[in-house]
């Protein structure tokens, strides 16, 4: 991921650690459940409820240790992103599941149609807020040079 959403923090420890003393993991390393939990700042019962939905999977266990694969720390991040935009889990089950590589005729083209709906409405709410940003931006400036402009004469005094 090129925006390093998926950066781990610096006291993460991998379960298969090498030593090799490498800050990025090879897509080949996986995760324990707490370490995803703590990297991306959720809960390890929401990882639970992602992974019951078929949203991310364990791939298999290290000692009893649930893990996850680097493209499961992927497709949270887009989970994430998607559930603080304001976008329905069940809206993005049907996209997720459009992307399987198994996914039928009818899944792909209804997780499309999903994401085209969720893309046009998200970019409605980015106008509304980028005219409210405005907006203030322009009342912040109004204030500003009032404040200023009340000040300009007790400092003459």
């Amino acid at each position: 991921m090129s925006n390093g959403e998926c950066e781990p923090p610096a006291e993460t420890v991998w379960l298969d650690d090498t030593g090799s003393g490498r800050t990025d993991p090879p897509s080949e390393r996986v995760l324990s459940l707490e370490n995803v939990a703590r990297m991306f700042g959720v809960s390890k019962l929401s990882l639970r409820y992602y992974e019951f939905r078929g949203l991310i999977r364990r791939m298999h266990s290290l000692g009893g240790v649930p893990v996850f694969s680097w493209a499961d720390c992927e497709r949270l991040a887009f989970i994430i992103k998607c559930r603080k935009a304001g976008v329905k889990l069940s809206d993005i089950v049907t996209i997720i599941d459009a992307t399987d590589d198994d996914a039928s005729p009818l899944a792909f083209k209804t997780g499309q149609e999903n994401c085209m709906a969720l893309v046009e409405r998200l970019e409605r709410r980015r106008r509304v807020i980028d005219e409210a940003l405005a907006e203030l931006s322009h009342v912040y400036a109004l204030l500003t040079t009032k404040l200023l402009g009340d000040a300009e004469p007790s400092r003459r005094q």
